[in-house]
């Protein structure tokens, strides 16, 4: 119980704000959804689009020739770290878990009042939801070869049943993650990118997934959340990427 104590403590995650809470539209979260799909079209075909999404390819190709030497670095630092963490690393990752848990926290932060709050809870749920639509789509069309399978990082089978690429697990925290951040700034939850970065160490410790594995899932979390972020903010009018005008603090809970 005390690895869910830690974990539910990492997450449930408090906003104070010294302003007045206003009221809002509870109805802007299901505009925000359709407006953010009926988005996707025109928004992956602008040059600015497709000139990220060739560079993330092109990053993601370029490291898989170091896949298998990352790979014996990542076990040498996961056998130096406790089995009681590496084990809360793993479930941080694990979707079944961390969606719940994010659909627990926007319930929650409905019945606080705070505006603020409750655009962050929702922008990290959703940005879970979708990042792992579109890791789990790349999984089946990609069909790669986990490592403990020893066929090597280059054996590719689409729509074959493999699902090493991505990482689901990279995906999911930092899709978790990157919103908190950005809409609270600051070394508290800077380090939640921490979380991230272990996640992805132990799965590609345990023989779960190659380094590019993990990179193209901390790609896609960081990408949907950074996005949806910047989007949010925007229609709600308010600050841009957590620069806000009122004084924000953070409590944990654990």
């Amino acid at each position: 119980m005390k690895r869910w104590s830690i974990l539910s403590g990492l997450i449930c995650m408090v906003a104070v704000c010294t302003a007045e809470a206003q009221s809002a539209d509870p109805l802007r979260f299901v505009r925000w959804t359709v407006g953010d799909i009926a988005a996707v079209p025109q928004a992956t075909l602008t040059l600015r689009s497709g000139l990220t999404l060739g560079v993330a390819a092109g990053s993601i190709l370029a490291m898989s020739h170091f896949d298998r030497s990352l790979s014996g670095e990542a076990e040498k630092f996961a056998d130096s770290t406790a089995p009681r963490m590496r084990r809360i690393l793993h479930e941080v990752g694990n979707s079944n878990i961390i969606r719940p848990m994010a659909a627990i926290v926007f319930v929650g932060s409905l019945t606080s009042g705070d505006i603020y709050f409750q655009d962050a809870a929702f922008t990290s749920l959703e940005s879970i939801v979708l990042a792992n639509l579109l890791t789990n789509t790349l999984k089946l069309v990609v069909g790669r070869a986990r490592p403990h399978t020893d066929l090597g990082p280059n054996s590719l089978k689409p729509f074959g049943g493999d699902r090493s690429f991505p990482s689901g697990h990279a995906t999911t925290v930092f899709a978790f993650t990157t919103p908190w951040v950005l809409y609270y700034p600051g070394i508290a939850s800077g380090a939640l990118f921490v979380l991230g970065i272990g996640t992805a160490v132990v799965r590609m410790a345990d023989e779960y997934h190659w380094f590019s594995d993990v990179l193209g899932g901390a790609l896609i979390g960081f990408g949907t959340g950074y996005l949806l972020s910047r989007r949010h903010q925007r229609l709600a009018g308010g600050p841009q990427l957590g620069l806000s005008a009122n004084r924000i603090s953070l409590t944990w809970t654990i």
